[in-house]
């Protein structure tokens, strides 16, 4: 869904959402309460636009790990017990809020990513959507099964496993953290959520929003900070019962192996190389936007991004031309500009990361 603020409009709306991050260190938000961390360290967050201090954040730890997953276990009675309709109310509730409050969500996003408006304006949308459908299953979510034979009698039962640890990247923080919080808590399990430093800002309000929607203190819970500390806490805590994670392979393989001592499950959503293969006989334009949409939406930072394009030998010069034309034309500009398609990268260690990549294929 495309933005219908201007460019101005959506300056404005930044300069006024972001506003309160930049006046004070954003804290994690544990059983309810936003607290500093233990150790009383923070780490900043620079937009990817300029490079502007945009503010401080806490830098979680050990300590901080273990109050928010000592939160959620406390709260998992009250929540896991709770019939599933009134969960299910409470879920859509947050959907109704994330709608309300869609534009300054997307805006927020923008200026923390640099993804554009074009994109995370829909993406809001899809977090609500997200909640919706899963709240929907709430009800159902510990039903079982009976299963008579001539000799036996089988049943099935289900239950929340428990608190949860659910760690998210950075590439579209809020639509990819409602992705996995969401059956979470319709499944009456708690959660500890752990975002990507380099985007922490719809992840806290997300659990705003929760709040206000009625979900109890403790529910959700979001600790901030970096991976190996934050996030290594996480899965490696007693507590914490299985993990969702969106990243890299490597990482997951890292996490795996640190929740495999508590026999913790895991729930992975990882990295990939996805071609566009297009043969002689395709509708050339329409495969021509398709690798180009695989390729530049969302600045190609996305677990689906075709990073390959294998071309029939028939007709691969024609095919190479007409895409190097087509990509000169996709607007590349502010994030907050509802005409712009790419926006700058998240980071410099991400764009060196992306160069090298060119200097490797060029070579």
């Amino acid at each position: 869904m495309a933005s219908t603020h201007t460019l101005e409009e959506n300056l404005t709306a930044a300069e006024q959402h972001l506003a309160r991050f930049a006046a004070e260190p954003l804290h994690h938000l544990i059983n309810g309460e936003l607290v500093p961390s233990v150790s009383g360290e923070t780490f900043t967050n620079e937009s990817p636009i300029d490079g502007s201090h945009l503010g401080d954040v806490s830098a979680g730890d050990a300590a901080d790990i273990d109050a928010a997953a000592t939160a959620a276990a406390e709260a998992f009675g009250v929540w896991s017990t709770m019939p599933g309709t009134e969960r299910k109310a409470i879920l859509h509730r947050v959907a109704d809020l994330i709608e309300e409050n869609a534009h300054r969500i997307a805006v927020t996003e923008c200026v923390d990513t640099g993804q554009t408006m074009r994109f995370m304006s829909a993406a809001a949308l899809r977090g609500a959507a997200n909640f919706r459908f899963f709240a929907d299953r709430a009800p159902a979510a510990s039903d079982g099964q009976s299963l008579p034979d001539a000799h036996h009698i089988n049943y099935t039962s289900r239950k929340a496993i428990g608190p949860v640890g659910v760690i998210t990247p950075w590439n579209t923080p809020f639509m990819l953290s409602t992705w996995k919080i969401a059956p979470a808590l319709a499944a009456g399990c708690t959660v500890v959520h752990k975002p990507a430093e380099w985007s922490p800002y719809t992840a806290h309000l997300l659990a705003e929003i929760a709040l206000e929607a009625g979900l109890p203190a403790g529910v959700l819970n979001v600790v901030h900070g970096l991976g190996e500390t934050a996030g290594k806490s996480l899965t490696e805590h007693e507590a914490i019962k299985a993990i969702a994670f969106v990243g890299e392979s490597s990482t997951g393989s890292m996490i795996q192996a640190q929740g495999a001592p508590t026999l913790k499950r895991v729930h992975f959503e990882l990295g990939g190389k996805n071609p566009v293969i297009v043969f002689d006989d395709a509708n050339i334009e329409r495969a021509l936007d398709a690798a180009v949409f695989m390729i530049y939406s969302l600045n190609g930072e996305r677990c689906t991004s075709s990073s390959r394009v294998l071309v029939q030998e028939s007709i691969y010069d024609d095919f190479v031309q007409r895409l190097a034309e087509k990509m000169k034309g996709v607007p590349v500009g502010h994030p907050l500009d509802p005409s712009s398609v790419i926006g700058p990268l998240i980071h410099p260690r991400h764009y060196e990361k992306v160069c090298s990549f060119k200097d490797i294929a060029t070579a």
